[in-house]
């Protein structure tokens, strides 16, 4: 199944995302950020005949923070978004495993993530939605731009965008981690652009077998419609569905 995220229409309200992407598809991804936070705007969703993935908020959110009460926040944050996904029947739930602010840092904030994913996976047993941990640009301050950690029996969400940057996209599509879920956008690999498919220097026809095969929903991550549109045809002609 192809999604759209809702990210490509931030400026409008969710109403009117969600009546945007309804004609184009039969699944919502809602970043849940900004006009589209669901913590405020849930009962919208309810009025679209869509099928619905939830990517949870990054602003206030860090799964790795050094100080342990904001990481119980966090997880916190995300039990209640797990809530809300049960009462918009959405079962995968994308959430970005967090960063740190000095390079001195980073096998603390490691460790912080790695409390975190076993509070996924207790979130998950107890809710039944699955939490798919995305992979990070190439920025030095995220966890998860490498294939180096045990997410546990959490679900992966491959952001190809993303691994573009870092060039180890080959790396991840044959790692050891079952892609649970996708995001598709294009860049030249040097800046997460969020270009739509065909827009960059990524060869999507050499790995389009794997997405044709995949059961996983492939979500279209670009920031306008114009571009959403030009990704949905450049999939239709990978036989991507």
């Amino acid at each position: 199944m192809i999604g759209i995220s809702s990210f490509a229409f931030h400026e409008l309200p969710l109403s009117e995302a969600l009546e945007k992407i309804e004609p184009m598809t039969d699944c919502a991804e809602i970043f849940s950020e900004g006009l589209h936070d669901l913590f405020r705007e849930e009962e919208l969703a309810f009025f679209y005949d869509l099928k619905y993935t939830v990517h949870a908020p990054g602003t206030d959110m860090n799964l790795s923070s050094l100080r342990e009460p904001i990481r119980l926040a966090a997880i916190s944050l995300v039990e209640q978004l797990a809530g809300i996904c049960n009462e918009l029947d959405s079962d995968i739930l994308v959430v970005h495993p967090g960063y740190f602010s000095y390079p001195v840092d980073m096998m603390h904030a490691q460790r912080a993530f790695e409390r975190s994913i076993v509070d996924l996976e207790n979130i998950s047993r107890d809710t039944g939605v699955r939490m798919c941990i995305e992979n990070m640009p190439k920025w030095d301050c995220f966890l998860l731009r490498n294939p180096d950690i045990d997410l546990g029996d959490n679900g992966f969400t491959l952001d190809v965008g993303h691994a573009n940057t870092r060039g180890n996209l080959n790396n991840l599509l044959t790692m050891k981690y079952s892609i649970s879920h996708f995001h598709l956008h294009d860049n030249n690999g040097e800046i997460d652009d969020h270009f739509f498919i065909g827009g960059g220097n990524m060869d999507f026809p050499s790995f389009s077998s794997l997405l044709n095969k995949s059961k996983a929903i492939k979500i279209i991550g670009n920031k306008c419609e114009e571009d959403v549109l030009k990704s949905l045809e450049a999939l239709k002609r990978m036989g991507t569905k």
